[in-house]
């Protein structure tokens, strides 16, 4: 297997950094260290600790959307246990067993950033509407396979389900337990969204 490139390491490194430390403590110096690359290849590819971070989200909204279509892609599933599958694996990738808990790295960067950067806020709130349309997709089919009613409103309830989740990993990295992740999950499939 080739080793990364310069570019691909840093990237690595500052999604790394990013989600467990936030955008103020990790330093373009503690991801030079932690990348073990020297101040002026990060320079050669960013020309900002801004730009980089753009990278960065850009890397892992992509990442998360793969996730979610490995997750939906099971056709002997219905729409709904897709969708549950899918929560499913976000509790076990960002819950305790996979770690310290550190947050989805939206979340962490609207909360830390987010007013202070139109650029990042922008592509927050973007990589945010992906993701809720791609679950209001996933909602639309279990309406049409009569899971849920039809006057459920699949965009409003998408956007719950992604205001929900991120709520829950803020108060799981506070608390650093998966309580609130397995509340929002039990609620939402067993109450929310039961057939």
């Amino acid at each position: 297997m080739s080793k990364p490139s310069t570019r691909e390491r840093l990237i690595e490194v500052g999604l790394r950094l990013l989600r467990s430390a936030g955008y103020s403590a990790a330093g373009i110096n503690q991801i030079l260290q932690a990348a073990e690359i020297p101040k002026g290849s990060f320079y050669h590819h960013f020309s900002t600790k801004d730009e980089f971070v753009i990278e960065v989200i850009e890397r892992y909204a992509t990442g998360e959307m793969e996730r979610l279509e490995r997750n939906i892609q099971s056709a002997s599933l219905s729409p709904l246990k897709k969708l549950r599958a899918y929560f499913k694996d976000l509790i076990a990738t960002y819950g305790q067993r996979g770690g310290p808990i550190s947050g989805c790295l939206l979340g962490n960067l609207s909360l830390e950033v987010g007013g202070q950067n139109e650029e990042i806020r922008t592509l927050l709130e973007s990589a945010f509407s992906a993701w809720q349309k791609e679950l209001a997709k996933i909602i639309r089919e279990a309406i049409d396979a009569k899971e849920l009613p039809r006057t459920v409103r699949p965009d409003d309830l998408a956007a719950l389900l992604v205001n929900g989740w991120e709520g829950a990993q803020v108060r799981a990295k506070a608390t650093q337990s998966d309580k609130p992740l397995e509340l929002f999950f039990n609620y939402t499939f067993n109450v929310l969204l039961k057939p």
